[in-house]
């Protein structure tokens, strides 16, 4: 006997919707849609028929706003179609279209990270996105910092996205140095960088920038949050690693005596 446990899940119901009444979602996550990969979705729909629904929500009578599937809307419209099967579908739009782009692995790394920082606008934390994407905290990370690299990367970069990964963006994005982003975006343009060569050069960048009070504040303030786990009861301090703290307590009250020296010598 069937239980209810045991029972399929309804399939959901597909209306034939006209193009015109049917809207672009504004947070969807794909930005550029490439003129060859649209001809040939068109082509393939001609000869093989729509096989998976667009999803479209109801906002009044007789309009609709696009979740997902732009691209299958777009090649319809090109092949000059009235209407297209759509599954009427709720939830908000732009964590709609983001999951269901990432089962199909349809977007590029750039839109991908855009669609993940607007999810974090939105008040989700990185924890929610992960689960809601089904991947990593440290998925999430590498690709949200993709977003932050130079304008004049992301303007180039959807003509040599077939030969640059998403884990080379990364390595590039995590240099935090523009000069140095730049010259390893031109090897990466001529198929000329790997990432394991990227990751060797972002180490050789860090190590190169020069030491700014900023960064050896915030190197310090790690420092001390790892010193901060320590259990007051646990294992007894060995007496070389006392003398290296009170050495390390030395160097920041030279450090601060310097400074303060200098402060002194600018103001009379």
């Amino acid at each position: 006997m069937m239980t209810t446990a045991d029972a399929p899940a309804a399939m959901p119901d597909v209306a034939l919707i006209p193009l015109d009444q049917i809207q672009l979602h504004h947070g969807r996550p794909r930005r550029r849609v490439y003129e060859e990969e649209l001809a040939a979705l068109a082509s393939s729909i001609e000869a093989f028929g729509l096989l998976q629904p667009v999803v479209v929500r109801q906002t009044a009578r007789q309009r609709y706003e696009l979740l997902a599937g732009e691209r299958r809307l777009l090649a319809f419209r090109r092949l000059g179609h009235g209407a297209i099967p759509a599954v009427l579908g709720s939830g908000v739009g732009p964590e709609v279209s983001l999951v269901e782009n990432l089962q199909r692995q349809d977007l590029d790394p750039l839109e991908l990270s855009e669609a993940l920082h607007r999810l974090a606008a939105k008040g989700h934390a990185r924890e929610a996105i992960a689960r809601m994407v089904g991947r990593g905290k440290t998925w999430v990370g590498d690709v949200m910092v993709i977003a932050t690299l130079p304008d004049v990367i992301k303007r180039e970069f959807p003509a040599h996205r077939r030969h640059v990964s998403r884990s080379l963006l990364t390595e590039i994005a995590r240099v935090n140095h523009e000069p140095a982003q730049l010259a390893m975006w031109e090897l990466a343009k001529r198929g000329g960088l790997t990432v394991r060569a990227a990751r060797e050069r972002r180490r050789q960048a860090a190590a190169e920038r020069p030491v700014t009070w900023p960064r050896a504040i915030a190197a310090a303030r790690r420092a001390t949050g790892v010193l901060a786990r320590l259990e007051p009861a646990g294992e007894p301090l060995a007496e070389s690693d006392r003398d290296a703290l009170l050495d390390l307590r030395r160097r920041i009250d030279a450090l601060l005596g310097g400074a303060d020296a200098a402060r002194g010598a600018v103001g009379t």
